[in-house]
């Protein structure tokens, strides 16, 4: 179905974020913060979340589990959480491994996987999160490393391995570092020279994560997502606001020049022309619109005698 580009409304959106940082800064608790999460306990990060903030969680060793879990969570939960990427993509592996006869060479003949395998593996990772793309809020947790960046420093990447590192932020809708500074928790959604992040809805820069104290409700990615689903909406009531000033505009133009009918009327209906507020387009497609007129009247622009002649004129 095509629609306008007025007609469009993201405010609905299920949301896709990246994650990643050092072991123990907190990525898994900052997960549980976001709407009905249920996570994919594939590193077993649920065991250093404190029991207040812990939300429900599929403890899977297989991906085989991991798949009916996902399953049965649909209408169930709103926000599947994968922690951590890293570790759902060696479950991955393995499942190739354990299943010749559908990923035909994607295990070596002396054990382990291919490099067959690791394609299979890619494509295994976009079909299933695309499917919990379409069905759920997905926030994807990782570990990362830190990488010599030539003589600039240390890049801090995503552990991932294979060439699924290259396509885990092409999908995701944002993507962040969390890290500390002096003591207070930060999510890094701009890209740096330290880091890759992804910035959009409006949340970009670095946002301070506060800490939790005892009894304080655990929401922040909540309260994120919300914030998200409000730009949105404003940006689209924002852009219907043009949609209908520009309507009100052309249906201006075309007055004007259904009033032009002489070459007497056409430095008025240049003057009105120029004189209105023009929105998105109006103003090139305005001036598209009298120029035909123009044409129709045969009329046109004498400018070595600085003034309007008749298109047969000499």
């Amino acid at each position: 179905m095509i629609k306008k580009g007025n007609e469009l409304n993201f405010a609905d959106k299920k949301m896709s974020l990246i994650i990643q940082g050092s072991p123990g800064v907190g990525k898994t608790t900052i997960a549980q913060s976001a709407p009905k999460v249920l996570t994919i306990d594939a590193d077993n990060g649920m065991c250093r979340v404190k029991p207040q903030h812990r939300q429900d969680a599929s403890i899977c060793t297989t991906f085989d589990e991991v798949k009916a879990d996902i399953e049965a969570a649909k209408g169930q939960y709103e926000t599947i959480v994968i922690d951590t990427g890293g570790a759902l993509i060696e479950m991955m592996k393995q499942y190739v491994v354990d299943n010749p006869k559908e990923f035909k060479g994607g295990a070596k003949a002396t054990g382990g996987i291919s490099l067959q395998g690791f394609g299979f593996v890619k494509t295994l990772w976009n079909d299933f999160t695309s499917d919990l793309r379409r069905n759920f809020n997905v926030i994807v947790l990782f570990h990362e490393s830190a990488e010599r960046n030539g003589d600039d420093g240390t890049f801090y990447q995503i552990v991932c391995e294979g060439s699924t590192r290259n396509t885990v932020y092409q999908s995701a809708d944002l993507a962040a570092r969390l890290f500390i500074n002096n003591g207070q928790r930060y999510l890094g959604f701009t890209p740096t020279e330290q880091y890759s992040a992804k910035a959009c809805f409006g949340i970009s820069g670095l946002v301070q994560v506060p800490e939790l104290k005892d009894g304080q409700p655990n929401d922040f990615l909540t309260k994120l997502f919300a914030k998200v689903r409000q730009n949105l909406e404003e940006e689209s009531k924002s852009l219907n606001k043009d949609q209908e000033e520009y309507k009100e505009v052309m249906e201006a133009v075309k007055r004007i020049c259904e009033g032009i009918t002489s070459i007497e009327s056409v430095p008025g209906a240049f003057d009105a022309f120029n004189g209105m507020e023009h929105v998105l387009t109006s103003k090139k497609e305005g001036m598209a619109m009298i120029k035909k007129r123009l044409a129709e009247i045969g009329v046109k622009w004498d400018k070595a005698n600085n003034t309007w002649v008749p298109v047969d004129a000499k």
